[in-house]
């Protein structure tokens, strides 16, 4: 058997936005690596494979074609599917990769796919859902800053992305706002969910926003995990829509209109259209606000905040999903089905994004950053 029929890893969707930024980041800090990169077009895998400086092979596959899919996936040690969208893959890649002998990763994922791979049985392998942007860094950035405190008590947090939307990401998003991912206008409050706690806001004054934002409330399944691993005891989860209103109103019009597929993928067309008025004439960005309140060592009142300000999305995801394909392959992680922010190293994580060009703005502080944040012009 050569060398390139054995991959350290298999791409799936390799020269998709996520998965170039993957392979890049997997490049970077494994460059003895041996690859498999695949997609429908594999003029496109080749392409990649020559441009990334691994060795390796470029293969087509049809994530729908059990065949094609179980040949792509046989003889690797590890398959990254960056294959969308997420709510129509689901676990098809992950069962594929077990069946193989092969460990899994996936920037997507959430609650369905975990219910997925854990409902019909045991899962054989190790897979590691949710090693994206967000969720991902929106799971494991927050737990990092809860360990700086002795007792975290309140987290607040602001998560605002503004960048180009396809029709399959469109779907993904609206479905994770649509209850399987979480629940809109949830909290946490005395350590449990709480039903439409809180309200969308206009005209918000927000530290580190470029002007005033929109803001909807989200409490995610990834947010809710957060008081049984880190002790909180409260949190509000908004959402930040920055540079014009056009997609915080459409979710608003949205939220529960949808009703099978063809209703999907008109809604999504819609988010899509939203997207782009947002977008036009502006810069893509990330933008991520967090601040727990509780107690240090010394048992007195303290506060840690962090802010991430990026530039592009994709980046920030394939580098996250990259980061959990070389921690699975170091070999500490236990089979079974892990969340991205429970086998991440927020060390390790956060250099990486220090390092990342995409990356405009990363800080780590020892006093609020949202205390004077506000005031608002109104809710919807």
């Amino acid at each position: 058997m050569s060398e390139h029929s054995t991959p350290a890893v298999a791409v799936v969707g390799a020269y998709g936005a996520v998965g170039e930024a993957a392979v890049r980041a997997i490049a970077a800090r494994m460059p003895d690596a041996v690859v498999r990169l695949g997609g429908r077009d594999r003029g496109r895998a080749e392409t990649l494979l020559a441009k990334s400086g691994l060795r390796g092979e470029a293969s087509e596959v049809d994530l729908y074609d059990g065949r094609s899919l179980a040949a792509f996936c046989r003889g690797a040690r590890t398959v990254l599917n960056c294959a969308g969208p997420s709510y129509q893959v689901l676990d098809r890649v992950a069962w594929a990769a077990a069946a193989a002998g092969a460990d899994y990763v996936d920037p997507g994922g959430d609650e369905p796919l975990l219910e997925a791979l854990t409902r019909p049985g045991t899962f054989t392998g190790t897979a590691v859902i949710t090693a994206g942007m967000q969720p991902g860094l929106t799971g494991l950035l927050p737990r990092h800053l809860c360990s700086t405190l002795s007792h975290p008590r309140r987290l607040t947090a602001y998560i605002g992305t503004m960048d180009r939307l396809t029709p399959a990401g469109a779907a993904d998003y609206l479905l994770s706002m649509g209850g399987a991912y979480g629940e809109a206008r949830g909290a946490i409050r005395g350590g449990i969910r709480v039903e439409r706690e809180l309200e969308p806001r206009t005209g918000v004054e927000l530290a580190y926003a470029r002007g005033r934002v929109d803001v909807y409330p989200y409490l995610s399944f990834e947010s809710a995990r957060l008081p049984e691993i880190t002790g909180l005891t409260e949190i509000d989860w908004y959402n930040v829509f920055e540079g014009g209103a056009h997609m915080m109103n459409c979710l608003s019009r949205l939220q529960g209109a949808m009703r099978g597929e063809s209703a999907l993928a008109e809604a999504a067309g819609e988010l899509t259209r939203a997207a782009a008025l947002d977008l036009f004439g502006r810069d893509p960005f990330q933008l991520m606000l967090f601040e727990v309140s509780g107690t240090d060592d010394d048992g007195r009142p303290a506060t840690r905040s962090l802010v991430l300000r990026a530039g592009d999305t994709y980046a920030l995801t394939g580098l996250a999903a990259a980061l959990a394909v070389l921690a699975v392959l170091d070999g500490g992680t236990e089979p079974g089905v892990h969340f991205g922010s429970d086998v991440l190293d927020a060390g390790t994580v956060l250099a990486a994004l220090r390092a990342e060009p995409a990356v405009e703005l990363l800080e780590l502080l020892d006093r609020p950053i949202l205390a004077d944040r506000a005031m608002e012009e109104g809710e919807l």
